[in-house]
């Protein structure tokens, strides 16, 4: 299993730590990654009333046939299984963002602690650059019917000090439209309770690093950054808490790693990679 030594010595593409990021980033040498690019959880103002609406096999929901010979499955509300963010994390965090990355600095929040991201990211010396915006397709109604639903998710777009902004796409605007992470049709390509969709996070790998640059995701959950990473050949270095997630996480990487689908490589399929190197 590679390590971030290993990462920043160039004798591997990337790595999965399991562990506090808070206690794992202080070992990273000053400006020894490109850019952070994260999904930290979110605040308690949102955390403790938010619940999933999943689908799919797995999740302890009853199948049901219907007269068209098609399975469906009733419909289930998950609680989140990570605690909210703590204050006093986030602006630790963002005070080792700053000193361990060279560019950008994303986080994915939730509109009422933009403010306290971009807070953070700037006493410990980031330039705040833009609110962002992830439109969400799809996104789960608001279920008591006596308010607006949420139908997007900020995103503080922060640069670390020390050198000019420089990103990819030109004039575009800093929202991003994309449907969620979905399992609806019992596929298992949904491992998270907010995981993010593959392609929003390709987009954005895309428009803000360059190929072979070194992403660092602090709260990486299921390793969707590092999916999209590894498509576009940047380099990743992830460190999860939970230890679900963290093995969850290095499988979908591995399977990335060999051309396949985590789905594909649990079913055992066998990837062009895996015949030529034989």
């Amino acid at each position: 299993m590679s390590t971030i030594v290993d990462v920043l010595e160039g004798r591997a593409r990337w790595c999965v730590v399991e562990g506090d990021c808070l206690q794992v980033m202080p070992t990273l040498p000053d400006k020894s990654v490109d850019h952070t690019i994260t999904d930290a959880p979110y605040s308690e103002h949102v955390h403790s009333k938010n619940r999933r609406m999943l689908r799919g096999e797995g999740r302890g929901r009853k199948a049901i046939v219907k007269p068209n010979g098609r399975v469906y499955r009733e419909c289930g509300l998950v609680p989140l299984d990570f605690e909210a963010l703590p204050d006093s994390t986030r602006d630790t965090a963002a005070a080792q963002f700053e000193r361990v990355a060279r560019r950008w600095l994303l986080a994915f929040t939730n509109a009422e602690a933009q403010s306290k991201w971009e807070a953070a990211l700037v006493a410990a010396g980031a330039r705040h650059i833009r609110v962002g915006a992830w439109v969400k397709i799809a996104a789960q109604p608001q279920l008591t019917g006596d308010r607006p639903g949420t139908g997007f998710e900020a995103i503080e777009i922060a640069h670390a000090s020390g050198q000019r902004c420089r990103w990819n796409s030109g004039g575009h605007h800093a929202v991003w439209t994309y449907q969620i992470a979905t399992d609806r049709n019992g596929t298992g390509d949904r491992v998270h309770t907010t995981q993010k969709p593959v392609d929003l996070m390709m987009h954005l790998v895309s428009d803000f690093t360059d190929p072979d640059e070194l992403i660092l995701d602090p709260f990486c959950g299921s390793g969707t950054t590092g999916v999209a990473c590894l498509r576009l050949g940047r380099r990743f270095i992830g460190i999860e808490k939970d230890p679900k997630y963290a093995a969850i996480a290095r499988e979908r990487l591995e399977a990335e790693s060999r051309g396949l689908t985590l789905r594909d490589s649990r079913a055992g399929q066998t990837s062009i990679f895996d015949v030529l190197g034989k």
